[in-house]
């Protein structure tokens, strides 16, 4: 089995344990490869203790922060497929993505809490059961888990499942210029 693009971050804080991995864009938050690495561990292990399976559809609709990247990698670590949401997008175009994809669980901001809760009032036209938000406590919507709480619910062993070198690691969608977005598919290893 080829390794994936998960272990990747855990061969980094194997050799560069302290070296910085991640600056948020204010700069407030650093991360170092293990840390980076102990985040996606928990998180991949709770997505997996709340049984994600290999290929299961999670989406992500967030701005870039470490909540994506460690969501990211904790996705690959464990062999599902992750669909970065546009968040630009409105609510319909979001709503045949989730569709589309088979997303069944959605990572998504506070900020983008009107989004979410809209795509959740749609009910059946999407496949998505499961709501992640990352919120400061007690400011979650009431159809939302917390994100941190979810995540610290995981340990930091390496997740044991692992999907092939070559298996889906992303749906992204493309801005659809004559219509709704399109999938091109993204494997793991190129």
């Amino acid at each position: 089995m080829q390794d994936n693009i998960g272990l990747f971050l855990t061969k980094r804080a194997l050799l560069n344990p302290e070296r910085e991995a991640f600056v948020d864009g204010t700069g407030s938050l650093r991360l170092t490869f293990k840390e980076l690495n102990e985040r996606s561990n928990r998180l991949a292990n709770a997505f997996v203790e709340a049984g994600v399976k290999v290929g299961e559809r999670v989406g992500i609709l967030t701005m870039n922060g470490a909540e994506f990247v460690e969501s990211y990698f904790a996705l690959a670590k464990i062999g599902a497929v992750v669909v970065p949401l546009n968040w630009r997008l409105v609510p319909d175009e979001l709503e045949f993505i989730l569709r589309d994809s088979g997303v069944s669980r959605l990572v998504f901001d506070n900020e983008f809490q009107k989004t979410a809760a809209e795509l959740h009032r749609r009910g059946d036209k999407t496949d998505v059961e499961h709501w992640l938000q990352i919120c400061a406590e007690g400011e979650c919507a009431p159809f939302a888990k917390s994100y941190c709480d979810f995540r610290n619910t995981g340990t930091v062993a390496e997740p044991q499942v692992r999907a092939a070198g070559d298996a889906i690691l992303s749906i992204m969608y493309t801005s659809g210029t004559t219509g709704l977005p399109n999938p091109p598919y993204s494997p793991k290893v190129s």
